[in-house]
């Protein structure tokens, strides 16, 4: 049976994400960097990984968080997942739904797990609290850190009525800035940073049960809890009970309660009393009715519905080095209403099959852009096998190859490569004649051969004027590239005479599934299909490395131009 705890009890736990990385599910500490932190000693005091091997925890570090750039230069404020432990499958309650919650420690009396990160003090002349619990929190007055430091210290000090009137040789308790340092010191503390009046949660952790609200806590990045009792305080009546197995409770990272009710039961119901109370404790609650049996998508739209809609878009697009990447799905949420990521976005998709889901190498890069993909399936249930499905184009992209790349201010390095990649025998510096004012020419060009026998001549301006109209007479195509020609026109005049089949500026899908709800990139340059049905993608802008993975998972090959040198 659920533990119910009364006034100042607190089962004192801490949430983890699991993230999929190279096959392996990893425990991960959603971590907001702080002042003075220093990249190499904070990740060494966090977890197995980098105790056993930093290089490799350094190497799942970058790839969880793609968007730094730099490990030496993260900064306050910052959003990061810290790499702690590789998991055995299911080897965590929870652990599918992609949130964990770990419990410390469950005490009767609050003020006994603060006493020990605190220091004892009697009190001198002309000693002030606010100045001993900034010296000893190691903060300024005024300050949030300061305003919790006063709260515990009225926890602990019971015999202190006002923080304002103490008096020489008085026995108190300074807590002390190691407290901050503790997992659970955040579980202290409310949405509007009080000390929490009461806390009356389950003991037993959340089941390994996969249905649409923990589908739903996970794509929301929120704490699911279905277990328990919470008590909240009503004027001149007894406590209201609300039995979290009856009411089951998402909770958003911005501290936003999601209380779904049943809204088939005539029994299950919160009437108007009872609701005040909880709202007169949770401030940011939100009442859902929920259908006993729903499918993940239709409670995600239920849940959707209890928030201003302007808080959603449809679509969201930008540019990158001129690849047009435009992305578009059922819900596009700014981050921090509801995981408090500075400046990102949360998109959010449902979809029919394993296979439809947003490519590995897209949501990598799409995070890179401050772009949070999360596709569910929509019939997401407890028979749902795989949460964390790898299809068999993502196994592939681990071995995907680099592109090439050249430098497409050379005219001749364009030609050369794009005709050597489109399969022609190109030879330079060939000697040709030609006859010319009754005399037979000879002179140094370039020669491609193509598949049905005939010759063309690629010339960089060592021949003009009437030469031109001699080598056509002799029976040989010529194509002239000049000086002043970018890599578009040099690129199209040889497509052009070589009847190529191509796209100029493709736009690609990278999901398999409708473009409603899908992420697209317009890439300038040319597609190309042979005769073989082989494709190749000549690329007029560098292009990202996720994006050319994907793409050659597509089994399309890349030529994109040289990166410039940093």
């Amino acid at each position: 049976m659920p533990a119910s705890y009364s006034a100042g009890s607190a089962l004192l736990s801490k949430s983890y994400l699991v993230r999929y990385d190279k096959g392996i599910d990893i425990l991960c500490d959603p971590y907001v960097v702080q002042n003075g932190d220093w990249v190499f000693k904070l990740f060494r005091q966090k977890g197995e990984i980098s105790n056993k091997d930093f290089p490799e925890f350094l190497a799942i570090f970058k790839r969880l968080n793609p968007r730094i750039r730099d490990v030496d230069r993260i900064r306050p404020g910052q959003h990061i997942l810290i790499p702690l432990k590789k998991l055995k499958k299911d080897s965590l309650p929870g652990q599918s739904s992609g949130i964990v919650t770990i419990p410390f420690v469950t005490i009767s009396n609050l003020p006994d797990i603060i006493k020990p990160y605190s220091i004892e003090h009697i009190v001198q002349e002309s000693e002030f609290i606010s100045r001993l619990i900034a010296r000893g929190y190691d903060t300024k007055y005024g300050t949030k850190p300061y305003n919790e430091a006063i709260k515990l210290f009225m926890l602990i000090n019971p015999d202190v009525v006002d923080p304002d009137r103490i008096y020489r040789g008085q026995k108190i308790y300074i807590p002390d800035s190691s407290i901050r340092n503790q997992p659970w010191y955040k579980s202290l503390f409310d949405s509007s940073d009080a000390l929490k009046p009461f806390i009356s949660i389950s003991t037993d952790q959340p089941d390994n049960i996969l249905s649409p609200f923990t589908a739903i806590a996970s794509i929301l990045d929120a704490k699911f809890l279905n277990k328990g009792i919470y008590s909240f305080p009503r004027q001149g009546k007894a406590d209201y009970k609300l039995d979290l197995s009856s009411f089951p409770l998402i909770e958003l990272k911005d501290k936003t309660k999601i209380l779904l009710a049943p809204s088939t039961n005539k029994d299950k119901k919160i009437n108007e009393p009872d609701l005040n109370a909880i709202k007169s404790c949770w401030s940011n609650v939100k009442i859902v009715p929920i259908a006993n049996k729903v499918l993940t998508e239709q409670a995600l739209d239920s849940v959707m519905e209890s928030f201003e809609k302007k808080a959603f878009k449809n679509k969201i697009s930008f540019s990158d080095q001129g690849i047009k990447v435009e992305v578009s799905g059922k819900w596009i949420i700014e981050q921090p209403y509801f995981a408090g990521e500075e400046a990102s976005h949360l998109c959010i998709t449902p979809v029919n099959d394993p296979d439809e889901r947003t490519p590995d190498s897209i949501v990598r890069y799409l995070e890179q852009h401050n772009i949070i993909i999360k596709d569910f399936l929509k019939n997401f249930t407890k028979d749902s096998k795989d949460t964390k499905h790898k299809s068999k184009s993502a196994q592939k992209e681990d071995t995907a190859k680099v592109s090439v790349t050249i430098d497409f201010s050379d005219h001749k390095t364009i030609v050369n490569n794009l005709l050597t990649t489109m399969g022609y025998n190109y030879t330079q510096n060939v000697a040709i004649t030609f006859p010319y004012a009754g005399i037979q020419i000879k002179a140094l060009s370039n020669l491609i051969s193509t598949r049905d026998g005939k010759s063309l001549l690629v010339d960089f301006g060592d021949i003009y004027g009437d030469a031109v109209l001699s080598i056509k007479k002799a029976g040989l195509g010529i194509i002239q590239i000049n000086n002043k020609d970018n890599a578009h026109e040099v690129i199209t005049k040889i497509l052009d005479v070589l009847e190529a089949s191509y796209t100029k500026d493709p736009t690609f899908l990278a999901a398999k599934r409708p473009v409603v709800y899908n992420t697209s990139l317009a890439i300038p340059g040319y597609l190309i299909l042979n005769k073989e049905k082989h494709k190749t993608l000549i690329a007029t802008a560098t292009v990202n490395d996720d994006v050319v993975r994907f793409l050659i998972n597509q089994d399309i090959k890349v030529i994109q131009p040289l990166r410039e040198s940093k």
